[in-house]
C-alpha cells in the first residue's frame, strides 16, 4: 500500500511529524556548545567520578575521564547513538553516545554492566549535572554535581 493510498489525513499528519522532527531548538544548540570543558565534583560532592573533559569534535564528542590524577578512559565516538569501542581502567567497554534536547545521552556496556549517564549544564553555564543510573544491575540513581574547571590565566 503507497502512503497516498492511506489517505489525505495520514499524509497531512506525517508531513507535520516529519517537520516537527527536523525542527531543533537553537537553545538546544546553544546549551549543548555549554558541556564542552573540564568538569569536576562541586564542592561537597563525592570524588568518585573525579574529572570530565568534554571536546566537541566534528563527527562526535571526545570524553577522557580521569580519576586519583590517573586517566581511566579517553575516547571519541559520534552523537548519532551508534556504539564505539573504548577502553576503561584497562577493560574494553562499549559506549554510545546521543543528545536528548539538551543533555548528552551516553550508554556504556562493560561485560554485563550497564551504565546510562546524562550530563546537562545548568544556571549560568558553569555547573552540570551527572546523572549516573545503573541499568544493569539495577541500582539507584545518583546525580553528581560538577564544576567547570577555570582554566588559569596566561
Amino acid at each position: 500500500m503507497f502512503i497516498g493510498e492511506m489517505g489525505p489525513r495520514f499524509v497531512l499528519i506525517a508531513s507535520l511529524l516529519c517537520v516537527v522532527a527536523s525542527v531543533m531548538p537553537a537553545d538546544d544548540t546553544e546549551d549543548r556548545g555549554k558541556l564542552a570543558g573540564k568538569w569536576q565534583p562541586a564542592d561537597g560532592q563525592k570524588s568518585d567520578y573525579g574529572t570530565w573533559v568534554l571536546e566537541a569534535k566534528e563527527t562526535g564528542v571526545r570524553v577522557i575521564q580521569e580519576a586519583n590524577g590517573q586517566k581511566v578512559a579517553e575516547y571519541e565516538c559520534n552523537t548519532m547513538g551508534r556504539e564505539c569501542e573504548m577502553q576503561e581502567d584497562g577493560r574494553s567497554a562499549k559506549v554510545s553516545m546521543w543528545f536528548n534536547g539538551p543533555r548528552l545521552v551516553q550508554m556504556r556496556t562493560r561485560g554485563s554492566e550497564v551504565v546510562k549517564r546524562r550530563f546537562h549544564v545548568t544556571g549560568d553555564g558553569n555547573t552540570l549535572e551527572l546523572e549516573v543510573i545503573p541499568i544493569a544491575p539495577s541500582g539507584k540513581t545518583e546525580i553528581v554535581r560538577m564544576s567547570r574547571c577555570q582554566t588559569p590565566a596566561q
